[in-house]
């Protein structure tokens, strides 16, 4: 049996709601369909935070100590940035010398893979309207929801006032509505369909290169 721990550090605390889940199903997914034997998951998906001592350092100095601290809990560490439109330059600048320094320091430990939507988190919350309508307990189509085309969800200019836009036209009670989306965030990544995901170019990388972290933990075939 493999064991597989797994860390994640995000750019803001909403992700963690939603990746974390959403890499979990994915992981999962993945070895139950490529593993060369049963994977158990530790039960904790860690969510990597700053350590005091390295506040104010490079954001990939952050991350690995950060790493560090949670040493022996996981295999994979996500390293997650939004792409802002410019997922190339987000790698280079903001997830590649993170995934560099853990390569150097924490080889033994394990690897990085990064989660670089091509414009924010929020957009792969839209991808799936039976989600939506589950998770916002609604019955309103993908129209009226204002759920937009498969196509066009890595193009919006403002991925997460569009996902706000979809919560308030399901009419929330007022207490809800000024909750905004953040409390239904980790119920979308746990109902957010992995064949939708598997459409869009961003996920599609992240996807390739954690089959890739997989294999080099010698978990696939």
């Amino acid at each position: 049996m493999h064991y597989l721990g797994l860390a994640l550090y995000a750019e803001g605390k909403t992700d963690y709601y939603f990746l974390r889940p959403l890499l979990l199903r994915l992981c999962m997914d993945i070895c139950l369909r490529q593993a060369t034997r049963s994977v158990e998951f530790n039960e904790e998906f860690i969510a990597l935070d700053d350590p005091s001592h390295a506040r104010g350092a490079a954001r990939e100095t952050r991350i690995v100590e950060a790493a560090r601290q949670a040493r022996g809990a996981w295999r994979i560490v996500f390293v997650h940035t939004d792409g802002a439109n410019d997922p190339s330059r987000s790698r280079t600048q903001l997830a590649q010398p993170a995934l560099d320094l853990l390569r150097q320091s924490c080889a033994d430990d394990g690897i990085g893979v990064a989660v670089i939507p091509i414009k924010e988190t929020e957009a792969w919350a839209l991808v799936d309207g039976d989600a939506l309508r589950q998770v916002f307990c609604t019955v309103l189509d993908d129209e009226r929801l204002g759920v937009p085309p498969l196509g066009t969800i890595e193009t919006l200019q403002d991925p997460k006032a569009r996902l706000n836009q979809v919560f308030l036209s399901t009419n929330p009670p007022a207490r809800s509505r000024r909750a905004g989306t953040s409390p239904w965030l980790q119920s979308l990544g746990e109902q957010v369909s992995l064949e939708r995901l598997r459409q869009l170019p961003g996920f599609q990388a992240l996807e390739a290169e954690l089959i890739g972290a997989l294999r080099h933990l010698n978990i696939l075939h």
